[in-house]
């Protein structure tokens, strides 16, 4: 009893602390990376995950190709008086990634290939006794020619070296996309889905609680740099 005492302690430490998805990820999750390629072959039905005054969360379960199942969450938000090109500029300027996404230090462009596709280094410092991880992403923009809709895909990648000697992806393959249109005049919608591999290491009852407000607070943070910048 003791030791299961210490270890949800430990876990209350991490909740506190409002790691963001991803740190919450490296910090719980298996350290080896997966390099196999990774697709989703079947998905359940969308789930009510938390609600707050800014934005709506949900989860649902994916079936991978090797069989393993995760979990996939999604943000969905409306926001007024900023256009989907202001919010799509947003997503593109890595420089402001720290400023929404809990426990990123410091983001770096380590490629850019053209407009439509860079890819980032990120920095994720994490409390003693963790130990900082390091992510590498690439992002696809994708724009519509006739309408004011934006995506962005984002998925892990080892092909490309970092800026110092580290350890990258040790968390499992990483994907998320990025939904951005016109809801009506002067009214956007946005929506971001996300989910890692690799499989969790504790119970998932008390672990997803974490995970899913972890998940909450960068998305609400996101929304409200938006409506700062209004």
């Amino acid at each position: 009893m003791k030791i299961r005492s210490t270890f949800e302690r430990f876990l209350l430490i991490l909740f506190l602390l409002n790691l963001s998805p991803l740190a919450v990820y490296v910090s719980i999750y298996a350290s080896e990376s997966e390099t196999a390629e990774v697709f989703v072959v079947s998905r359940s039905s969308w789930e009510r995950m938390i609600e707050s005054e800014y934005i709506l969360t949900q989860f649902r379960w994916l079936t991978l190709n090797d069989g393993s199942k995760v979990i996939e969450r999604k943000a969905r938000m409306i926001i007024q008086g900023v256009t989907p090109k202001q919010v799509a500029a947003v997503i593109r300027d890595y420089k402001l990634i720290p400023k929404w996404m809990n426990a990123v230090s410091e983001a770096q462009l380590i490629k850019s290939a053209d407009n439509n596709l860079w890819v980032i280094f990120l920095i994720f410092k994490l409390p003693w006794p963790l130990r900082n991880k390091y992510l590498i992403n690439e992002v696809c923009e994708q724009k519509q020619s006739l309408l004011p809709l934006y995506s962005f895909k984002i998925k892990s990648s080892d092909k490309y070296k970092p800026p110092f000697e580290c350890k990258i992806n040790d968390f499992g393959h990483y994907e998320g996309v990025w939904k951005v249109y016109s809801w009506q005049k002067d009214v956007t919608y946005i929506e971001f889905s996300a989910f890692s591999t690799a499989p969790p290491q504790f119970p998932r009852w008390i672990q997803d609680p974490i995970v899913n407000r972890s998940f909450a607070k960068t998305m609400e943070s996101f929304y409200k740099l938006l409506n700062n910048r209004n």
